[in-house]
C-alpha cells in the first residue's frame, strides 16, 4: 500500500512491480489522498484514512487465514 501524497510513493510503486516481475504474489493499492504515515498515525478520523485502514486490516486477516 502506497499513499497518493507520499514522498515515497514511487519508490512503493516501483518496488511492488519489481516483486511483480520476479513473479512473486503482490497486492498493490495506491490510496487516494493520503499522506505519508497515516497508518503508523492510526489517523482514523478521515473517513479516507479510515476505510484504506479497514482494507489493511482485512488484506492481512486473509493471508492470516490462508
Amino acid at each position: 500500500m502506497t499513499a497518493e501524497h507520499d514522498a515515497l510513493r514511487d519508490e512503493g510503486d516501483a518496488y511492488a512491480h519489481r516483486l511483480a516481475q520476479a513473479h512473486v504474489r503482490v497486492a498493490h493499492r495506491q490510496e487516494p489522498g493520503l499522506m505519508h504515515g497515516f497508518i503508523q498515525n492510526m489517523d482514523l478520523t478521515s473517513p479516507e484514512a479510515a476505510a484504506a485502514h479497514d482494507r489493511l486490516f482485512r488484506d492481512i486477516a486473509s493471508l492470516i487465514r490462508r
